[in-house]
């Protein structure tokens, strides 16, 4: 079921305000000893009469190429069992890729929820173009007994499980589902572009041991707020965004981070900067692509004016290890090639100055 969710008009200022339904993916079953069998994709749903379930799309990812290649609506799953407000559905479906794999959950335009499976890569086509699949940190594989599966031990934010027992329909081994505690009521996200920067602002109606919010810009943390801990008043909060490129179109995201440590998506948008946006630096360095990577990726870089820049890569303490890149370009672009063949595996740093102007971006290295 094929379906355009992303047909948004984009102007200087655009603002998307649409409520994150409470939904997760729960259990998965992708690789089993001899030829695959009981594939199935899990996904629980709080209220789902309250939600256009037409609009709840779950996204397979191609972890190689960051492709998706397969969808469909959580209306066309089966419908298992109901525990209070949490509704299960189960996605019987053969060929679900092994390897480094991942999925997206996506209601209208706004991001629900993200994961991958051995391995985290980046979304190279939308609606997850640009995003990091973060990896659970369990996996199948060819050994796995037909009736296994990875799933969640608890509530999303939780420890992801390996066990020999599925249970697509119904709840995770140990899966307690009644501390349903929401750290946010989230009244409003919305932005506002302007003359060299992005405002972000939103308001919670209320807050219960909320520690931080996070925003993210195209799938990467650009800032921590402190929250209000617990609150029963409104309270609001505002970013202002300043690296950012006229005319480019932006994908901001914001969670919040309970005491425990718990990481909940709350919305998403999109955001056109002006035009007409002053630019007071000689260059825009992209996110390094793929990362993590082995042992090639590459750092696309906008450049404003002319300038002669120099691109390095660096160790976690900050000393250079090797240069990629040095000359002076005019107005343009570049996609500069990063080869870490003879490098251990690792964390680096690629940094990019131009005078006295410098950007910095972390990469790793999987050998």
């Amino acid at each position: 079921m094929k379906r355009e969710l992303f047909s948004l008009a984009l102007c200087a200022v655009f603002s998307l305000l649409r409520a994150v339904p409470n939904a997760w993916i729960n259990e998965i079953h992708y690789d089993n000893e001899g030829l695959d069998q009981n594939e199935f994709v899990e996904v629980v749903v709080a209220d789902p009469e309250t939600l256009s379930l037409p609009d709840l799309t779950l996204y397979m990812y191609n972890g190689r190429n960051g492709e998706p290649y397969c969808l469909d609506c959580i209306s066309e799953f089966i419908p298992g069992e109901r525990v209070g407000p949490y509704q299960y559905y189960t996605w019987y479906q053969r060929g679900i890729q092994n390897d480094t794999e991942g999925m997206i959950l996506v209601y209208h335009d706004t991001l629900v929820d993200i994961i991958a499976y051995e391995g985290s890569f980046t979304g190279t086509q939308a609606p997850a173009e640009g995003l990091l699949f973060p990896d659970v940190g369990v996996a199948e594989s060819g050994s796995t007994p037909p009736d296994g599966s990875i799933y969640l031990s608890g509530l999303p934010g939780s420890e992801w499980r390996y066990g020999t027992a599925s249970t697509p329909g119904s709840g995770n081994p140990g899966q307690d589902l009644s501390e349903t505690m929401t750290p946010v009521e989230l009244g409003y996200f919305r932005a506002e572009a302007g003359r060299g920067y992005i405002r972000l602002e939103w308001q919670s109606e209320s807050e219960t041991e909320n520690g931080n919010y996070l925003l993210y810009r195209d799938g990467r943390r650009i800032a921590s707020l402190e929250a209000a801990g617990t609150s029963t008043v409104p309270q609001t909060y505002v970013y202002k965004d300043k690296d950012i490129r006229p005319g480019r179109t932006y994908r901001y995201a914001l969670a919040s981070m309970a005491f425990d440590n718990a990481l909940r998506m709350l919305d998403s948008l999109l955001v056109r900067a002006e035009g007409a946006c002053e630019v007071t630096r000689p260059f825009y360095m992209a996110a390094p692509f793929p990362n993590p990577f082995n042992p090639r990726s590459s750092v696309h870089i906008d450049l404003f004016s002319a300038a002669g820049i120099e691109l390095s890569v660096l160790d976690l303490k900050g000393r250079k290890l090797r240069t990629l890149y040095r000359g002076t370009c005019r107005n343009g672009s570049l996609d500069i090639p990063v080869n870490l063949r003879d490098l251990p595996s690792g964390r680096y740093i690629l940094a990019c100055r131009s005078g006295e102007y410098r950007e910095a971006r972390r990469i790793t290295l999987l050998k």
